[in-house]
Order: C-alpha cells, then sequence, then structure tokens
C-alpha cells in the first residue's frame, strides 16, 4: 500500500471556530502593547508658510526687466523668466540659506549637534519643500517644539525675501555706477561736439545740412543708440556673472554686428555735417544713458519685500506625528495573521491511505 498526502484533520470553519478567540485576544494584547509603546514616541508638528510664485512682471534681480535694454538678475544667472520659479525653490534649498537659519534658531543646540554643518542635514530632514498644485510655493516645518517650526517656516520667507533684496540692491547699484561714469563720458563728449559745430559754423557762415545728411546722421545716431543700450546691459552684466555667460556672447555679437552697419554709412562730405552727426548721436546717447540711469536709482532706493506670503505659519494645535492609531492597527493586524498561520501550523494532520 501507498501512503497519501497528509490532510487536515478538520475544514476552516471549524479551525476558525476552536481557534478565533484565541487569536483575537492575543491580536489586541499585541496591538494595546504596541499602542503603549507609541506613546513612547514624542510629538512631532508640522507648520507651513505658502507664498506666491514670482510675478512675471516683478524683476528678482533688481532691474526692469521689461524695459528696453534691462536685464534681471534671472538673465544674468543664464535663465529665462518662465523659470524664475526655479530661483524661488533653489534659494530656500540652498546652504546659504539653510546655514543661516541653523544660527538664527541655534538648531546645533536644538537638535545636540556637534557642529553645523550635522545641524542642517537635520533641519533639511525635517523640511520639505514643494510647489503646490495651484503653483504656490509651500515650506513645511516639522519639529517637536510647535512654535519652533512655525518660527523656521517663516524664517525660510524671510531669508529668501532678504536675499532677493540684497541681490536687487547690489545688482542696481552696479548698473547705476556704470551708466554713471558713461553719462559723465558723453556729457563731456556732447558738449565738446557742440562747442566745434558752433564755432565752425560762425567761422565758416555755413547753412545747416539739407535733408539727406540729416537722414544720415539720424540713422546713426539709431544705430549709436541701440550700441549703447547693448553696452550697458554687457558692462553689468560682466560685473555680476561669475562663470560662462550665453547672453555675454549673444551681445557682443549684436554689437559687432551694430559696428558693421555703422561702417557702410558714408562719413559726411563736410565737417560741419560730421559735427552735426556726432552731435546727433550724443544728444541720442545721453538720452538712453539717462533714461536707464533713472530706472536703476529708483531700484536702487526700492525696499518693499520680493516676496509675497499667503499664508503666514502658526504654531498647529494638533500633531503630525506619529500617527498611533495607524501604528496600532498595523500591529493588530499583522499580529492577527501570524496567530492564524502558526495555529493553522500546529494543527493535527492524518494521513490517508
Amino acid at each position: 500500500m501507498h501512503a497519501l498526502p497528509a490532510t487536515p484533520t478538520t475544514d476552516l470553519p471549524s479551525f476558525l471556530r476552536r481557534h478565533a478567540a484565541r487569536i483575537l485576544i492575543q491580536a489586541a494584547i499585541v496591538g494595546a502593547a504596541v499602542g503603549l509603546l507609541s506613546l513612547l514616541i514624542p510629538n512631532k508638528f508640522t507648520a507651513a508658510t505658502v507664498m506666491l510664485p514670482p510675478n512675471p512682471q516683478a524683476d528678482l534681480g533688481g532691474l526692469l526687466s521689461g524695459a528696453g535694454g534691462g536685464v534681471a538678475l534671472s538673465r544674468a544667472l543664464g535663465i529665462d523668466a518662465q523659470n524664475e520659479i526655479d530661483v524661488y525653490l533653489g534659494v530656500l534649498r540652498s546652504d546659504h540659506v539653510n546655514q543661516r537659519l541653523v544660527q538664527r534658531f541655534d538648531l546645533q543646540k536644538a537638535y545636540g549637534q556637534k557642529d553645523v554643518e550635522k545641524a542642517g542635514k537635520r533641519l533639511k530632514a525635517h523640511t520639505g519643500i514643494s510647489l503646490t498644485n495651484e503653483g504656490f510655493v509651500r515650506v513645511a516645518v516639522t519639529e517637536p517644539d510647535r512654535k519652533l517650526a512655525a518660527d523656521i517656516a517663516n524664517g525660510y520667507a524671510e531669508e529668501l525675501d532678504t536675499f532677493l533684496r540684497l541681490n536687487t540692491n547690489t545688482s542696481a547699484r552696479l548698473r547705476r555706477e556704470f551708466m554713471d561714469q558713461r553719462l559723465t563720458e558723453t556729457e563731456s563728449a556732447l558738449a565738446a561736439v557742440e562747442d566745434s559745430l558752433r564755432d565752425y559754423q560762425t567761422s565758416s557762415r555755413l547753412p545747416l545740412l539739407g535733408t539727406e545728411s540729416q537722414a544720415a546722421s539720424s540713422a546713426a545716431a539709431d544705430l549709436l543708440g541701440q550700441k549703447i543700450q547693448r553696452e550697458v546691459e554687457l558692462g553689468t552684466l560682466r560685473k555680476v556673472s561669475t562663470g560662462a555667460n550665453p547672453r555675454i556672447e549673444q551681445l557682443q555679437e549684436e554689437v559687432d554686428q551694430i559696428d558693421r552697419q555703422l561702417s557702410r554709412i558714408p562719413p559726411a562730405t563736410t565737417e560741419i555735417a560730421r559735427l552735426l552727426r556726432n552731435a546727433k548721436i550724443q544728444e541720442r546717447i545721453l538720452l538712453v544713458l539717462t533714461e536707464e540711469r533713472e530706472r536703476a536709482r529708483l531700484l536702487e532706493l526700492k525696499t518693499m519685500g520680493s516676496v509675497d506670503v499667503v499664508d503666514r505659519a502658526e504654531p498647529p494645535l494638533h500633531k503630525s506625528q506619529p500617527h498611533r492609531t495607524l501604528i496600532t492597527g498595523a500591529a493588530f493586524g499583522l499580529a492577527l495573521l501570524a496567530g492564524l498561520g502558526l495555529a493553522r501550523l500546529r494543527e493535527p494532520v492524518s494521513i490517508e491511505r
């Protein structure tokens, strides 16, 4: 005779009737024990601050990006306006802001760390920086101290505002200083040209230029005005850029192209034509520089904040961690499954022949 496979002596319903009560009691005990142990885990509170994304009409770099010849910090850094939101997120996640907050709130002591670098890593682990579905920038900080969590979350917005404001003033000041120098040079050149033109007309008793010569002078003046606009932007970029910047190469190519166009304009046939052309050119340059300098001066004096906070973080009333109900339920479920498995393994089996 051959031995057949072993089979349980009872079916599932009878198995459950015999063991259900004991397994449920054991699972309940395990769940309750884990629930009590979870009370030892300290409560943590999450505070969040919500900020508006960068305004396309605002200028993160401190210069009027919408004005002719203007250049924002975003362009100086080699990024487009539509990517200015990445500037917000990048600054918020930067080591600069991280270390400023560690020092500001004495987090090395609060976290019990030996150095600021480890405290900074701990802060990053406690912080979530994200872009919401509505397009807002959200900074959430989780800490055992509810007030500290709110203060750090608000600190992120304040440090971002400070960073943008400092860069606003620095960029505008560099631009204004560059144009101050060009204005002084242009005013001196214009005064010299006007004196030479007046003296030459007086001594030679010559009439003013005709329509054709005046048109050529106006065309040259327009080209020189465009050249000066690009040279102003190019000079500012070279001061604020620290590495390779495609915008610098583009501006230099535009300046070279304008120079080639100017070289094709025929020179004036008389001395008075040359002097009049130079006077018109200097007047146009002076007008452009004066407008650009005024923009930079106003932006240099700008003191309003760059960051608009929609929801300022407040100390939360309720904890966010740990989820004790979830922990207890998971422990009960696992204990229930384990009890069923062990009871099934202990069931006696019969050998059918």
